[in-house]
């Protein structure tokens, strides 16, 4: 099956960073004020699904009158914003992932991972078809002449 190039290129971004998210977000986490967070703050003017009231007509007189025409600010103002994209965290995240941590194989191939390579199950009955898990099989391990090494016993 033929994958697009946008859905492999979106596969191979893909950055799993739940780890060290979770260490920085806990190091900043009792820091007040809170100017790093795991999530980033919220802006709606950078929203897609708000672009349509800040196009509307009473809206752009006002962001141009308070200076927010340019993109706005998140929530927390513009001190949060650039912390959250300049800050100590985000710059420890950043290094981090440019050295290619937070990929894997596993993440980087995508779901065409999943069954790549499989390997025969492990059976009951062992490599040479019979069983070997009972005592007398241990003593004895093959009724039809073959001497096989068992490790274990």
């Amino acid at each position: 099956m033929a994958r697009s190039t946008s859905y492999l290129r979106r596969e191979k971004g893909f950055v799993l960073d739940c780890v060290a998210v979770s260490s920085v977000a806990r190091a900043y986490g009792s820091v007040r004020p809170k100017l790093w967070s795991a999530i980033p703050p919220y802006n709606a003017q950078l929203d897609p699904h708000a672009w349509r009231y800040f196009h509307s007509r009473p809206v752009p007189p006002v962001l141009r009158r308070t200076g927010q025409d340019h993109g706005g600010t998140g929530r927390d103002g513009w001190i949060v914003d650039y912390f959250h994209i300049f800050g100590q965290g985000q710059q420890y995240l950043d290094r981090r992932n440019r050295a290619g941590a937070g990929h894997s194989l596993q993440q980087v191939m995508g779901h065409d991972y999943w069954n790549a390579n499989p390997k025969p199950p492990p059976g009951l009955n062992g490599r040479f078809g019979y069983r070997r898990n009972t005592p007398a099989l241990r003593q004895r391990p093959s009724v039809f002449g073959e001497v096989t090494p068992f490790p274990l016993y």
